[in-house]
């Protein structure tokens, strides 16, 4: 698997593979075509604290999923929190190790810029989890509250 950054002539794998992703069992919305769209506009300006990731098969170069990856500072853990915000991987390409090598490359990449990375999972999503805690992430005994504003 090769791992980069977005680049503006990914914006239509991006849009399919989001569209996927929101249409899986891994999301409680639908998909926003519009949000997508300004999620990858964003990441591609650089902003300071987004990043956006496309996976592609090493030989046939073909996308394979993707990630979008966010950072605050956190008091309490006296550094930047990573914020790993999607990670998708195709079904027809799931289960070859994909996802973990990139939560490593993640780990590797933000070493010296972060303390941790968090993520949020659906509790039905057991697959998912499996892999999260296969690769040293549990759970932290927070609830996520949420209110649309």
């Amino acid at each position: 698997m090769q791992i980069k950054e977005f680049e503006k002539k990914d914006k239509d794998v991006f849009l399919r593979l989001c569209n996927e992703f929101y249409s899986s069992n891994a999301t409680l919305k639908p998909y926003n075509a519009l949000a997508a769209a300004q999620t990858f506009d964003r990441v591609v300006e650089r902003h300071e604290n987004l990043w956006g990731y496309l996976f592609t098969d090493k030989e046939t170069l073909q996308p394979i999923g993707y990630a979008l990856v966010s950072s605050y500072w956190c008091n309490e853990e006296g550094g930047n929190i990573l914020v790993l915000d999607e990670l998708y991987i195709c079904p027809t390409s799931r289960h070859h190790g994909y996802g973990g090598a990139f939560l490593k490359w993640l780990e590797n990449e933000f070493r010296d810029r972060a303390t941790e990375i968090t993520l949020e999972v659906l509790n039905t999503n057991q697959s998912a989890q499996t892999l999260y805690k296969k690769d040293g992430l549990e759970p932290d005994g927070f609830v996520t509250f949420t209110k649309t504003i």
